[in-house]
């Protein structure tokens, strides 16, 4: 993907364009980013509410840890990182946070593919020139995540049975990995508990918008600086596609996803000739400027009392006994991970 996207670029150009980029726009897009990055972190906590509050001093350093994870680890391996950390058995459990992984992901999937698909229809609308790819990756991202939202819903409407059935599945290999993926699995069923709560929902919802609308404030932000001329539309376009891109799982830091993904993005809204220079030069600069804040705001996480990865070590010291089979029964989230 990385060669790609730069198989055409001026880099002799691109170094030039950084030296002589005016760089107080790093004042608005850091301001944009604390923004979006508390909105990200709070909108989690309305997941988590159904099945038991966390103050949101114990979810900002959790989150803050765990995006820098997701950027560092290679195959998006860091989504594991927030699930573990929250975790405080009984009242939530490991699965309860990979259940809220799965509502984030899907929403966020709709909301990308969903403007994504509408900035491409206004751009071919207008006569503009639309990567072949780009409209195939946005169709296939729009469709995928509407199917996941349907799974979803038809999980949690039949958890009983969809439990039951994983159960069944596993038990053609060993009972004992039956028993130990249907508990995983009712845990994962109960972090899916925010989707009947009206209130919590519509929360999550209004801090997902707004944080996707950070997101693109913070791309504008940086293309000012570089001369490349964006609207607030073109930018939510360039967020979107770019969004669908880093969600495909490759190595660390989103190289090679993000560049490529932005440099489609931007051929429907800026010149040939503008591209191969300057908005390869605010591409490599956003990318940098993103990664910068994930890796400042995860490190000083680090210090935090909430975050805690001594039961790492515990858990592979002494790996706890395998538990007996217990009944599929929905009801309670007593049981341990």
């Amino acid at each position: 993907m990385l060669y790609l996207a730069s198989r055409e670029i001026s880099f002799k150009g691109v170094l030039s364009v950084i030296a002589h980029a005016d760089w107080t726009v790093l004042g608005p897009f850091l301001l944009c980013m604390a923004a979006q990055h508390i909105c990200r972190a709070w909108r989690w906590g309305q997941l988590l509410a159904p099945i038991h509050p966390v103050p949101f001093r114990r979810i900002l350093p959790i989150s803050s840890v765990g995006f820098f994870a997701i950027l560092a680890l290679p195959l998006r391996m860091g989504e594991i990182v927030r699930p573990y950390l929250i975790a405080d058995p009984p009242r939530i459990r490991i699965s309860h946070g990979l259940g809220t992984m799965a509502v984030e992901r899907v929403f966020d999937g709709l909301v990308l593919a969903l403007s994504g698909f509408i900035s491409v229809a206004i751009a071919r609308g207008s006569g503009t020139a639309v990567p072949r790819w780009i409209s195939a990756a946005g169709m296939a991202a729009l469709m995928l995540f509407v199917a996941a939202l349907v799974v979803l819903v038809l999980t949690l409407w039949q958890r009983e049975r969809a439990v039951t059935l994983c159960h069944q599945l596993f038990a053609l290999v060993s009972n004992r990995l039956a028993a130990r993926a249907s508990s995983i699995a009712k845990g994962v069923v109960e972090g899916f508990q925010v989707l009947p709560s009206a209130r919590p929902l519509l929360l999550f919802l209004g801090a997902t918008l707004a944080y996707w609308l950070l997101n693109a404030l913070a791309f504008w932000a940086i293309a000012s600086g570089f001369d490349v001329r964006l609207d607030l539309g073109s930018s939510v376009a360039l967020t979107s596609l770019i969004g669908i891109g880093i969600m495909i799982p490759a190595g660390p830091g989103f190289v090679g996803n993000f560049e490529l993904f932005a440099e489609g993005a931007l051929t429907m809204y800026v010149p040939r000739d503008v591209l191969r220079r300057r908005g390869a030069a605010f591409i490599l600069a956003s990318h940098a400027a993103n990664a910068c804040w994930y890796i400042a705001t995860g490190l000083v996480a680090m210090f935090s009392a909430h975050v805690t990865f001594k039961r790492v070590v515990g858990a592979t010291a002494n790996p706890p006994k395998q538990p007996a089979r217990e009944p599929l029964h929905l009801g309670g989230t007593d049981q341990k991970e």
